[in-house]
């Protein structure tokens, strides 16, 4: 079971907002906050992900693909729409995707930064 995971953007504060309307659809809110690092995290799960500046100015930003289980169809269109709305930019519209499974029902979202954020349902 993963508790956590983390994610470079180029500066977590300038993402907070962003980050804070696109996973309020999955049930995520901003639960703690240090100079540089913001977690947000489900109290369903307890599922935290922290949005991190780099730690230098010459550290690489890897792009990254983390997918978020939404409760229902509905959590993750609005999962897209709210990142759609926030600034970030479709890299796939909300439905199935018989390809990864017969139930598998997604949406991508690109952050401002370039990382791939999904919402799915298994």
């Amino acid at each position: 079971m993963i508790d956590h995971v983390g994610l470079f953007v180029r500066d977590a504060a300038e993402r907070a907002e962003f980050y804070a309307k696109l996973l309020a659809p999955l049930g995520y809110v901003k639960k703690v906050e240090f100079p540089g690092a913001i977690c947000f995290a489900n109290d369903e799960d307890g599922d935290g992900v922290w949005i991190e500046s780099p730690k230098s100015p010459d550290q690489r930003l890897v792009t990254e693909h983390i997918a978020f289980r939404a409760k229902d169809e509905d959590a993750v269109k609005a999962f897209h729409a709210a990142g759609l709305a926030a600034g970030g930019t479709d890299n796939g519209q909300p439905g199935p995707r018989p390809a990864y499974g017969p139930t598998y029902y997604a949406a991508f979202i690109h952050d401002p930064d370039g990382n791939n954020i999904e919402a799915m349902l298994p």
